[in-house]
């Protein structure tokens, strides 16, 4: 027998902004790492690190890694497009928080506006007696 149960280990928001109109932000490393860093500062997330790689002869990359988990942002300006991914295991009521902070980005980037997706990370977690052997799958 095999049921979920209520255990989470955070939240973790995969944002797929596409469309991008600000085409001068996907370039700039600077600015992006002012976005982070307001975001982090907005939340209380504690930056514990960053590692970024401005790409030639366009895109970058960012990674922060908070005390909470990590941000990281991948821009593609030849496609208009961002991958960014907010996880933090801070336990927040519902999924507004997330919400709220998916439509800032897509204003600061005037993306297209699409459904977030926020994953319920640890939601598949079992207790020992409740979980199913992976050899059961196979």
């Amino acid at each position: 027998m095999s049921s979920s149960c209520a255990i989470s280990s955070g939240k973790h928001l995969i944002c797929e902004l596409c469309h991008i109109q600000n085409t001068e932000l996907l370039n700039s490393m600077s600015d992006i790492r002012d976005l982070l860093d307001n975001i982090c500062s907005q939340y209380s997330f504690t930056i514990l690190g960053k590692l970024e790689h401005q790409f030639t002869p366009q895109g970058c990359s960012l990674v922060y890694l908070l005390s909470e988990s990590h941000i990281s942002v991948h821009t593609f300006p030849e496609k208009n497009y961002i991958a960014m991914d907010i996880y933090t295991c801070r336990e927040y009521p519902d999924n507004s928080v997330y919400r709220s902070l998916y439509e800032y980005l897509v204003r600061v980037f005037c993306a297209r506006m699409e459904s977030p997706i926020i994953i319920d990370r640890g939601a598949l977690l079992q207790t020992e007696e409740e979980s199913t052997p992976y050899a059961a799958y196979a």
